[in-house]
């Protein structure tokens, strides 16, 4: 973290490039983050790379507040997952628009700023449907964090990434907010398999010994953690019509 004479409070980020894929993701993160000026992302200032070290320097915004990981405990009603929820939906609509999935929603890369707004971060694995695919048909697993993935990157089924890929993420995300635990952990689930084992099954949590289910979180589960794609809502448009439906009555 650093403070700049006329922006205030960065953050600065170096790091090595390891390969041409590694430094077309950096790049394309970069292109993407300097066009979006939005509260929902953070603001990129500076990208620059060494061609002589093999390193990248990003200067961008440093988000105030606490990621949803730390944050969780604040997010137990189904009233307050949907209001978050929909927030996300209506940030993640401005890459969906342009035909870009993240690809790595998670707790840890969601910031809840102090007026309670999220802002979505990394942004480095994001999947530019309109551009070359970087990732390697033979690779057995896709870009991911294995167990906030959907099943199409767990099996590296890279045709059918879209965005209800980030549905999926979205469910897993909603479910342990509402649970307070991992909806695919076999721990809770009592059986012997591992969370990336459970959601190449759809073996999944809608309620705990301490949560009783709620059918609002049920069916938004149904609709969102199919292990095929073409299960789950068609677009955002259907997924933000069923939250909203659900806040106003």
């Amino acid at each position: 973290m650093a403070e700049h004479t006329e922006i205030g409070l960065v953050v600065i980020k170096r790091g090595a490039i390891k390969s041409y894929t590694s430094l077309e993701r950096i790049k394309r993160e970069i292109e993407l983050l300097s066009v979006l000026k939005s509260e929902f992302y953070p603001q990129q200032y500076h990208f620059n790379i060494d061609i002589k070290t093999k390193e990248f320097e990003i200067v961008e915004d440093y988000i105030e507040g606490a990621s949803l990981r730390e944050s969780m405990k604040s997010f137990k009603t189904v009233e307050q997952i949907f209001t978050l929820l929909l927030s996300l939906i209506k940030g993640l609509s401005i890459i969906w628009e342009l035909n870009i999935v993240h690809r790595d929603l998670k707790p840890e890369n969601i910031i809840i700023r102090k007026n309670g707004t999220p802002c979505i971060i990394d942004l480095g694995i994001a999947r530019f449907l309109d551009l070359e695919a970087l990732t390697k048909t033979i690779a057995p697993i896709g870009p991911c964090t294995p167990i906030y993935a959907a099943p199409e990157q767990l099996i590296n089924n890279k045709n059918v990434i879209d965005p209800r890929t980030d549905f999926f993420c979205l469910g897993i995300i909603s479910m342990e907010m509402f649970l307070g635990v991992h909806p695919f952990d076999g721990t809770f689930l009592e059986n012997h398999f591992s969370i990336v084992e459970n959601i190449l099954q759809a073996n999944y949590l809608l309620e705990t010994k301490h949560v009783n289910r709620d059918e609002r979180m049920v069916e938004l589960a149904a609709k969102t953690l199919q292990l095929q794609p073409f299960n789950r809502f068609r677009n955002y448009n259907q997924l933000q019509s069923f939250v909203l439906k659900h806040l106003n009555t």
